[in-house]
């Protein structure tokens, strides 16, 4: 697998961190972003930024409320994750 961007890499990694099984929650802001709900810093992101992780199987995104989604990371996404610490 192609290393990713890094700042790619940063919203696999927030949401590894915040994850805590039952996954996190994105609200949809202006501008076409989505905001991190229980980030203490208002972590936001491109829409697109979901699409190469997604995509790869990295990140599962759910549910049916536009405005809402919620993310969790998937054991793919935590063993990229491993990878990239070596």
């Amino acid at each position: 697998m192609t290393r990713l961007p890094d700042h790619v890499l940063k919203l696999l990694r927030t949401v590894a961190e915040h994850d805590t099984g039952d996954g996190v929650t994105f609200h949809a802001v202006p501008r076409g972003r989505w905001r991190l709900a229980e980030h203490t810093r208002s972590y936001a992101v491109l829409a697109r930024t979901f699409y190469p992780l997604t995509a790869r199987g990295l990140l599962e995104v759910s549910g049916d409320d536009p405005l809402a989604a919620p993310v969790t990371i998937t054991d793919a996404g935590r063993a990229y994750l491993a990878g990239e610490a070596r």
